[in-house]
């Protein structure tokens, strides 16, 4: 795929915060030295401390790591300082994406009548350079390393190999718009569901489409942790400036597991502001939870409102035949092949999603080595052991929550607004939810094409009361009593 490089005009996004620059500098010759290498190093490390809170990890140490001062030399009424990189094409990136940022750093740090040149220069360290392996291929290093840390994109996670269903199938189209157009389709997105069921893979496969797209693009992905950690630190250090510099100049920032934030105020400010700064200048905010932003407790009512003004997507847990095809997925992946009946069964009796599905399947694959043969009885036993309910049903929910109320089996699915039926469907909805982890719209189905909002409202309903009531929590536990869970 051909890539694009991002237009300030049409993108709004500034590229002067990025610290891009297409000039370049040339090595002053046939000058004297007029300062000490302790002065050079200072004001460097000054340099590669503002870079490192500002850039990413991986983008750090493929650009800055083994740079050095060299020189520092006068050059009219500028000081200049001569800093060694290991190959031409190190000394052509940076020149390209950074220079902007090194002379607004140095302006900061009162370093303004100092200029910078890169050369290339291998550091004598008594080593020699090892020469049959070059340092760069002629193409620009991958984003993805191999060990990656915990802020970088994981390149698994693409479009390509999302398994695409009912249960998901608007969550992923939100998500190809977003890539194919930042800031504009939906900002922000919200990808809200239980955990396990793809929104991580969604939200990563926007930043690897996004950097397969656009070749100077800046995209961090963070979780709720690692922003707050960030923000501590900030104040411990004293380099708020810093911090924001790096949250508030990408093009793309994907926040994961928003729900943390809860109860953190101070957090949360530092948030709205980011996330309020990033949207007006038109860049792209992705937000991951675990719930929808309404059932978000303790969160700020106006980040709440931020989040409802853009695209709230659900995923949930996939259906049948959807869970068939990404177990078959998976083996296809492996390179194995399981019998029919055996992914018919893992597909139908696991009440998860794609996460515990993978799970179950290494599980499996594991047993096939250690016995060399797979029985469903056996796969029957160990699903068992896993917690995954194999016997209730949604007609038998319905059965013993009709028999727990005293009601109708034909008014639990009809139109029937009465306040007791309208409670025992509510509870059983919430059953089916909790046991089955069906989809919001295949309950509603059940119940006669009910809408998955109606659902929803329903099962927070019946969890708001199962928290707060003692009676609630024993009708429920009665129920399962009966069911025999």
């Amino acid at each position: 795929m051909n890539k694009h490089s991002f237009s300030s005009n049409k993108q709004g996004f500034s590229t002067n915060k990025q610290g891009f620059s297409s000039n370049k500098q040339s090595f002053p010759a046939d000058k004297q030295s007029f300062s000490t290498d302790k002065d050079g190093q200072k004001v460097w490390g000054d340099v590669l401390s503002a870079l490192k809170v500002s850039v990413s990890a991986s983008c750090f140490k493929t650009w800055f790591s083994g740079s050095y001062v060299m020189d520092s030399k006068p050059l009219g009424d500028k000081k200049v300082l001569v800093v060694g990189v290991k190959s031409g094409f190190l000394k052509e990136q940076i020149e390209k994406r950074y220079m902007t940022f090194i002379d607004e750093t140095l302006r900061s740090n009162n370093y303004g009548d100092f200029g910078v040149v890169f050369v290339v220069s291998q550091r004598e360290n008594g080593h020699a350079a090892d020469s049959a392996a070059p340092l760069f291929s002629g193409t620009a290093p991958s984003y993805i390393s191999t060990n990656r840390g915990a802020d970088a994109l994981n390149s698994g996670h693409i479009f390509a190999n999302f398994m695409v269903g009912p249960s998901n199938n608007i969550a992923h189209l939100a998500a190809v718009q977003v890539a194919a157009n930042l800031g504009k389709s939906y900002n922000p997105l919200v990808l809200w569901g239980p955990t396990g069921v793809g929104k991580t893979h969604l939200m990563h496969a926007i930043g690897n489409e996004v950097l397969t797209k656009y070749e100077n693009a800046k995209v961090l992905y963070v979780t709720s942790e690692k922003f707050t950690n960030d923000y501590l630190e900030s104040l411990a250090n004293h380099t708020q400036s810093g911090f924001r510099n790096k949250y508030r100049s990408v093009h793309l920032l994907l926040f994961d597991d928003v729900q943390f934030l809860a109860g953190k105020e101070s957090t949360q400010d530092e948030f709205f502001h980011t996330f309020n700064e990033l949207v007006i200048s038109g860049r792209q905010v992705v937000v991951v939870s675990d719930k929808h932003p309404r059932e978000l407790g303790k969160l700020k009512d106006r980040l709440v409102s931020r989040f409802l003004g853009g695209m709230c997507a659900d995923v949930g847990y996939p259906d049948i035949e959807m869970k068939t095809a990404i177990v078959a997925s998976k083996c296809r992946e492996r390179g194995i092949v399981l019998a029919d009946d055996v992914v018919n069964f893992i597909a139908t009796e696991c009440r998860g999603g794609a996460r515990e599905l993978e799970g179950v399947l290494t599980n499996v694959l594991a047993q096939m080595r250690l016995s060399g043969q797979l029985s469903t009885d056996s796969l029957k036993n160990y699903i068992g052991k896993q917690g995954v309910n194999t016997t209730v049903s949604q007609g038998q929910i319905v059965e013993a929550v009709t028999k727990h109320f005293k009601t109708r089996y034909s008014d639990l699915k009809g139109s029937s607004r009465r306040a007791g039926i309208v409670w025992a469907r509510q509870v059983a909805m919430y059953l089916m939810r909790n046991l089955l982890q069906l989809p919001y719209e295949a309950i509603g189905d059940f119940f006669g094409g009910r809408d998955h909002s109606t659902v929803m409202h329903s099962i927070v309903k019946v969890e708001g009361e199962y928290d707060n009531k003692p009676t609630i929590r024993d009708d429920i536990l009665r129920i399962k009593g009966l069911l025999g869970v």
